[in-house]
């Protein structure tokens, strides 16, 4: 299911990286790129048994997931620094520092533990800072609406999915279908937001 569901986000982003032309959907563009490639190489081991390849869908896996959340926070620092005025903005240099965190995971890629530790905040960071973001510009205009609803859901998957194992392990279909729900109501919220925010900045100018 999430396979089909990010093939249609990953569809809708490179829509709008085409048509607005802005470095901040492409990198959201390539992490759900990379999240497709994870859900198949998950379909496919789940139908395959092979110790090989299991261990390397394993691996793709894990650290398409850490790339993924790089490029994510990367790409919301993109969009903090754009709703910022001229004068304000920070240098687009800034924006890559998130990159980083793939460096920091090789540094504990034997320590199971701290990797878990790691990809939960990393996760819960992510939300965190699309939570206060959107919220601000919910408040501002309601246009990102939808989007902040697709955070909120979000939210609840990794609650369920890092916090409550019951969930996590024995009932995988809950969280999944949220990150499903979530991953088509934000990308919709975009397409929704973009052209009223593009429109109004216009009328502004």
């Amino acid at each position: 299911m999430l396979a089909l569901v990010s093939v249609f986000v990953v569809s809708k982003l490179l829509g709008l990286t085409n048509n607005r032309g802005r470095l901040k959907f492409l990198g959201l563009t390539i992490a759900a790129t990379i999240f497709t490639l994870m859900q198949l190489l998950a379909f496919a081991n789940s139908v395959t048994d092979n110790a090989s390849f299991a261990a390397a869908t394993n691996f793709v896996i894990e650290w398409g997931h850490v790339t993924c959340l790089a490029l994510i926070l990367s790409s919301l620092a993109v969009f903090i620094r754009e709703s910022k005025p001229g004068f304000a903005q920070f240098p687009m240099l800034y924006t890559a520092f998130p990159l980083l965190i793939v460096i920091s995971y090789i540094l504990v890629n034997d320590t199971y533990a701290i990797k878990r530790w790691l990809l939960t905040i990393y996760q819960g960071g992510a939300i965190v800072v699309s939570l206060l973001m959107y919220g601000v510009y919910t408040y501002k205009r309601n246009d990102y609406m939808l989007v902040l609803s697709g955070v909120v859901i979000f939210l609840m998957a990794h609650i369920l999915f890092w916090y409550i194992p019951s969930i996590s392990e024995s009932y995988q279909w809950i969280w999944k279908a949220l990150v499903g729900v979530a991953m088509i109501t934000t990308v919709l919220g975009y397409e929704q937001a973009e052209p009223k925010v593009a429109a109004t900045s216009k009328e502004d100018n």
